[in-house]
């Protein structure tokens, strides 16, 4: 005859080990995370030090920079798992956006007469991210619906983007262009937090990956948000 006492201590064990499981693989992830904007901070860092003349005088050279990024998103499910390339690539590409974000914080500078934007985007960004990743961590709504949203809003965002690249639009069409890409980074933020208690115990890298996207790209549309503001006073 079962015991129900021992079902229920059984069970009781079970879920104890499903919590400590998720904690576990949440701080990997949250390492990682870390890891990466320090990574991304000294490559911006070598940017402006040693590269950033070299943008000026090749400008063909930022276009490398941006097909290595390319190839390592587009890549990152193949590489993410396997050690120790799946740690070297992880830290390659987070440093290597530091580096391609040098002329957009160079071309800021120059126009606004200093830093003061980047701080408070830098700041803002925090501040958001930080709200947006606490609420997809601490709500009981099931947000993989917003997944078809997110997804069709970023291949939007792409197209744009790349249309804007042959046609510049007016500072009008970059506050709201940069405004949605705000809103959508920060619901890319949510989900993927949320998505954290369902990931693979072995598919940190690349857990940790995406919301180092999601914080880069939130950081360069809240720059850009801020920028046009500005401008347009």
């Amino acid at each position: 005859m079962e015991n129900p006492h021992n079902d229920f201590m059984l069970s009781q064990q079970d879920a104890y080990s499903t919590i400590r499981a998720s904690h576990s693989f949440a701080g990997k992830v949250l390492f990682f995370f870390g890891l990466a904007l320090l990574i991304s901070a000294a490559g911006t860092f070598t940017g402006f030090q040693y590269i950033g003349a070299l943008f000026v005088e090749n400008p063909q050279l930022m276009w490398l920079f941006f097909a290595a990024e390319l190839i390592l998103v587009f890549t990152a499910r193949i590489w993410s798992t396997r050690r120790p390339l799946n740690y070297f690539l992880f830290g390659l590409f987070a440093f290597v956006t530091g580096i391609t974000i040098v002329p957009l914080l160079a071309s800021i500078i120059l126009e606004f007469g200093g830093p003061a934007l980047i701080i408070k985007a830098l700041g803002a960004t925090t501040l958001t991210f930080s709200a947006v990743a606490v609420f997809g961590w601490t709500t009981n709504r099931d947000l993989s619906g917003l997944r078809g949203f997110l997804t069709a809003s970023l291949i939007g965002i792409i197209i744009v983007s790349l249309i804007g690249i042959f046609l510049p639009w007016s500072n009008n069409f970059e506050m709201i262009f940069a405004g949605f890409g705000t809103i959508l980074f920060s619901g890319y933020a949510m989900y993927d937090i949320q998505r954290l208690k369902t990931f693979p115990p072995d598919r940190y890298v690349d857990a940790a990956l995406r919301l180092y996207l999601d914080i880069f790209n939130l950081f360069l549309f809240i720059l850009r948000l801020i920028a046009g503001i500005s401008r347009s006073r």
